[in-house]
């Protein structure tokens, strides 16, 4: 069976789950277009909920079943009927999530520039992996639960996103924080329109690379490295920023510093360790790198970074490999000699 992966921002990484149901049912989506799952759920007749809940499902079995069973996980959702549509009129006429609705409509009252990025995306997708269906775009909230997941919907992948987690720096989230650093800075400051593409896209890419070759952190660092590889393929115009989810500033450090980070690593036997603490620091996002006894200017994710530098060498030196070849080539070791990656000097 198909691995889905939700994103959920309370524990900050992604959890993985077997899709046991497996509904063909066909969307009526194509390029970017989007769903807008949210729009539908809210406009549903409260007067008839059953009728036009079950209307809704029979378009969107798959999505319908995750979104209520894993994201907005509602009382009687598959045991009891009369339980559930009583929930659901309850929900899709709380205040609360009203008002979490309609920041989200404002925000995304125009989808026109995200759609397009999408279908370009989805252009090259197509031209990498011909065999591969265009996945459909599902959009929705989730009361700032959770943000994006992939499925399996019908004969395709399906990508959603909860658009209340991308409302922008605008909007106060570090008024949800309590205490558990899920709301942090480094964290919120890509929740807008910017990083959305990429980080819904990323979703496939990851799926579709599967999990690192071994345990060592080189192995972590070059799947991940693929991954914005095969990203920056898919959006070739995508600033690096967004790609990398670093600020100009910590861009500017790490191409100062990349020789002396090189270093660091070799010194500390970094790029071979198995310590799933170490390689969380490399890997995972971290306001910064100190943890690791890197200055504290350093930024997270170094690991990321550098896996990207290697494997775009390594690819430029592979000038008959495709992006199909690269993901096959699970050699992490042998992939990194070959690239002749040099740090830079400044």
């Amino acid at each position: 069976m198909k691995r889905y992966y939700i994103h959920i921002i309370i524990i900050l990484f992604i959890l993985s789950f077997s899709a046991c149901d497996k509904d063909k049912n066909q969307t009526d989506t194509s390029g970017g277009s989007i769903i807008r799952y949210d729009k539908l759920l809210f406009n549903l007749d409260t007067m008839d909920i059953k009728s036009s809940f079950d209307s809704l499902y029979r378009k969107y079995p798959a999505f319908t079943d995750i979104y209520f069973d894993k994201v907005v996980p509602l009382a009687g959702y598959r045991s009891d009927s009369v339980l559930f549509y009583k929930e659901l009129k309850r929900f899709i006429t709380d205040t609360a999530i009203i008002k979490i609705e309609d920041l989200v409509q404002k925000y995304f009252e125009d989808m026109e520039d995200i759609e397009s990025e999408f279908d370009a995306a989805f252009e090259n997708l197509k031209k990498a992996f011909p065999e591969v269906k265009t996945p459909a775009l599902y959009s929705y909230i989730s009361a700032f639960a959770i943000q994006r997941f992939i499925f399996e919907d019908g004969d395709r992948d399906g990508l959603a996103f909860g658009l209340d987690l991308f409302l922008g720096d605008s909007f106060p989230y570090n008024e949800l924080e309590h205490g558990q650093n899920t709301f942090s800075n480094y964290l919120v400051r890509t929740y807008n329109k910017q990083h959305l593409v990429k980080k819904v896209l990323e979703l496939w890419v990851d799926d579709k690379l599967g999990d690192p070759p071994g345990n060592r952190a080189i192995d972590a660092m070059i799947k991940n490295g693929k991954k914005l590889y095969v990203l920056k393929q898919l959006l070739p115009e995508i600033s690096d920023t967004v790609l990398l989810e670093y600020t100009p500033s910590q861009l500017e450090w790490l191409g100062k510093n990349e020789r002396e980070m090189w270093t660091f690593y070799i010194e500390h036997n970094l790029f071979y360790t198995t310590d799933n603490y170490k390689i969380k620091r490399l890997t995972f996002p971290a306001p910064n790198s100190q943890a690791l006894g890197m200055p504290k200017k350093s930024p997270g994710e170094t690991g990321n970074y550098l896996g990207y530098k290697i494997v775009s060498e390594f690819m430029k030196r592979q000038v008959e490999m495709s992006i199909q070849d690269l993901i096959n080539y699970k050699d992490s070791q042998k992939l990194m000699e070959k690239s002749r990656f040099k740090p830079q000097l400044k």
